[in-house]
Order: C-alpha cells, then sequence, then structure tokens
C-alpha cells in the first residue's frame, strides 16, 4: 500500500485517472448486463376485433392470429384490410356449415336479440322482406351519385312499407328495452375496467417504489464518503487515531484558529481516549492507514463519491430517479470542481475557496444522508380519473 501511495503522491492526475477509468469499466459493464437481460416476451394478451376475447398468443403472432372463440382471423394493416388474402372469403367450399340450433343461455342473462318475426304482424313482416329485397336490387341511374340515389329510394320504400301502429309500438318498446339493457352492460363494463386500472395502478407502483439493494448500499457508501471529506475538513492537519489524540472544535477551514481553547479541556475528549483504548491494536492501525490515505487523496474520494452517485442513478432506472439524486450529483461535481480548482492553485489559493468548499461539504453530506434514508416515497390511495368517453353528460 505504502508503493501505491508514493505513485499517487507523485502523479495525483494519473491516479484520478485510474479511478475514473475502473469506475466507467463498471458502470459500463452494469449497463451492458441490464441490456443483455433485457429479453422480449415469449407470449402476449391480445383482444379479438369482432367478439371482444382476450387470447393468449406468442409474441410473434400478435398480428396474425386466429380467435379461438369465434374463429375469425385478425391480422390487419393500416388502413384497416387484412394482412393476407383469405380464400374462404370467396370460396364457398372452404366455409363450414352453422347449424341454426339454439345455443344454451344462461337464463340469467337477458335475452338482447328477438326475431322480426315475434314483434311484427305478418303483414308487416312481408314489407320489410319486400323492402329489403327491393333496397338489394336497386340499381343506381348514376354511378358516381350511388349514396344519394340510394338514400332517397330507401325512404321512398320507408315511407311506402310502414308498420301498422301495434307493430310501431312494439318496436319503439323493444329499442327502450334494449337501451336500458345495453346501458346497464356498459355501465357495468366500465365498473369492471375501472376497477381492473385502479387494482394495475396500485400494483405498478408498489413494485416500482421500491428501491434495489444495491441502489440504497451505493447511496450510504456515497454518504459515508462525504462524511468522511467532513470529517477530514474538520481535523485539518491532525491524526484522530494517534495516541493522545483528543476531540478537536469543529469550526469550518479559514477561522481564527488561536480562537480555539485547550482541547484537553474539552468534554468529550476523555471519552475519545477511552474509545480508541477499546479498539485492538491492529484496528487502529489500519484505521490509521485508511485516515492517512484518504486525507492525502481527497480528490479520488471526491470522484469516488461521484461515480457512486452516477452509478446509483443508472442502476436506479428512469422510473425510480429522484430530484435529490441528481442535486446530490450536482453538489458532488461541483465539489470535485472545488478541489481541482484548489490543487491548480496551490501557490496562493484564495481564501473563500476553504469557507466555499466547506459549505459545499456540509451541504453534500445532507443531501447525502437524506437521499440514503428516504429509499421511498409515501404513496396514498390515488384519486380515479375517469377518461373522456366515459363522462356522463
Amino acid at each position: 500500500m505504502e508503493g501505491v501511495s508514493a505513485l499517487l503522491a507523485r502523479c495525483p492526475t494519473a491516479g484520478l485517472a485510474g479511478g475514473l477509468g475502473v469506475t466507467a469499466c463498471a458502470a459500463a459493464g452494469v449497463l451492458l448486463y441490464r441490456i443483455a437481460r433485457r429479453m422480449k416476451p415469449t407470449h402476449t394478451m391480445v383482444n379479438c376485433w369482432f367478439c371482444n376475447q382476450d387470447t393468449l398468443v406468442p409474441y410473434g403472432n400478435r398480428n396474425c392470429w386466429d380467435c379461438p372463440h369465434c374463429e375469425q382471423y385478425n391480422g390487419f394493416q393500416e388502413n384497416g384490410d387484412y394482412n393476407k388474402p383469405i380464400p374462404a372469403q370467396y370460396m364457398e367450399h372452404l366455409n363450414h356449415v352453422v347449424s341454426s340450433a339454439p345455443s344454451l343461455r344462461d337464463p340469467s342473462q337477458p335475452q338482447q336479440w328477438v326475431s322480426s318475426q315475434v314483434l311484427l304482424c305478418k303483414r308487416c313482416n312481408h314489407h320489410q322482406t319486400t323492402k329489403i329485397k327491393q333496397l338489394a336490387a336497386f340499381a343506381p341511374r348514376e354511378e358516381g351519385r350511388y349514396d344519394e340515389e340510394v338514400e332517397v329510394y330507401r325512404h321512398h320504400l320507408e315511407q311506402m312499407y310502414k308498420l301498422c301502429r301495434p307493430c310501431q309500438a312494439a318496436v319503439e318498446y323493444y329499442i327502450k328495452h334494449q337501451n336500458r339493457q345495453l346501458r346497464a352492460l356498459l355501465l357495468s363494463h366500465q365498473f369492471k375496467r375501472r376497477e381492473a386500472d385502479q387494482t394495475h395502478a396500485q400494483s405498478f407502483c408498489s413494485s416500482t417504489v421500491k428501491s434495489p439493494v444495491q441502489v440504497i448500499l451505493l447511496r450510504a457508501l456515497a454518504f459515508l464518503a462525504c462524511a468522511f471529506l467532513l470529517t477530514t475538513t474538520l481535523y485539518g492537519a491532525s491524526d484522530p487515531f494517534a495516541p493522545g489524540t483528543t476531540v478537536p472544535l469543529a469550526l469550518p477551514p479559514g477561522g481564527n484558529g488561536s480562537a480555539t481553547p485547550d482541547n484537553g479541556t474539552a468534554p468529550g475528549a476523555e471519552g475519545w481516549r477511552q474509545l480508541l483504548g477499546l479498539l485492538p491494536e491492529h484496528m487502529a492501525e489500519k484505521l490509521w492507514e485508511a485516515w492517512a490515505f484518504g486525507q492525502s487523496h481527497q480528490t479520488g474520494v471526491v470522484a469516488l463519491g461521484l461515480l457512486t452517485c452516477l452509478l446509483a442513478m443508472l442502476l436506479a432506472g428512469r422510473i425510480r430517479l429522484r430530484r435529490i439524486d441528481a442535486f446530490c450529483t450536482c453538489l458532488w461535481a461541483l465539489l470535485l470542481g472545488l478541489h481541482l480548482a484548489e490543487q491548480h492553485l496551490q501557490a496562493a489559493p484564495p481564501s473563500w475557496l476553504d469557507t466555499l468548499k466547506f459549505s459545499t461539504t456540509s451541504l453534500c453530506c445532507l443531501v447525502g444522508f437524506t437521499a440514503a434514508v428516504a429509499t421511498r416515497k409515501a404513496t396514498g390511495p390515488r384519486r380515479f380519473r375517469p377518461r373522456r368517453s366515459e363522462k356522463q353528460p
């Protein structure tokens, strides 16, 4: 370790560049690992355009699949057409025969559709059949005005084949009955979808608020690095682990050292000596070596704290990114700039530089402690906001 310390003392810029390179390589490795682990889903849930039923299909077939409920093909282009030719649309022998036997229906479900033969009398039913046949056999005089001519012809047929009064009353009553049933089904569907959206939002928030363990450890490491810098700034050139060392008075750099009282009369001096006496001798030596190494390489410690914050933000991801993490990173960058400026101005550094460095270190330590402790956001029940289509007039 002494050889490494001597090498770093000769070339502090090389040591800083080496630390930056190692941390950058570690961050790049973590980023590549996360990209490699990001796999495409094997299956996905799709919705049938015809029967509105959900089906689980392979991810590659999400735009070309057959619905198992209605046996319809779902695969469309941007203009709405099918994305492949379907011979069953124009070849009759490819279509299977559909039975007209009534299907089993749940008695609790209301009947939605009724045949016209049940509602209309024999005469009105015959008129409706005749109207449909004549409308299907309509041939326009001019092909360019087909829509206008067929609308006029349909209105003429409606006036010619009007329903009788009993049939008209039965149809209007049945339409009102259908409106009530469909309105109830629509409200039930909207309520179920609202509950599903709320459940999904709560589960999504609970899963994304929690920070990974490695992110919490990196934030704690950044706080410890800043606390070490603040301690070295308060102690100055003294060594707290040397024999006979007392707790100094916490004064910012640049203060008047002549006003400092005798440390031997400090109330915590005896307690600090007793605490150091409880430590084993080899542990005290290791702490002294770590203290000396960190005190002589404060710029490297600042670079380590900055890269630790950046790595924690990278591992947290975009969803867990917080403003306090970005603010803490900015403080670390400012602190690194102050240390580099102090190294550049070793001959005559200005007096305000030490005060600014001490203030920035204290603020960075406070923000780093807050970022390390506040690992979760308070999540309360969110108020549901309905979609525009769900608002009733």
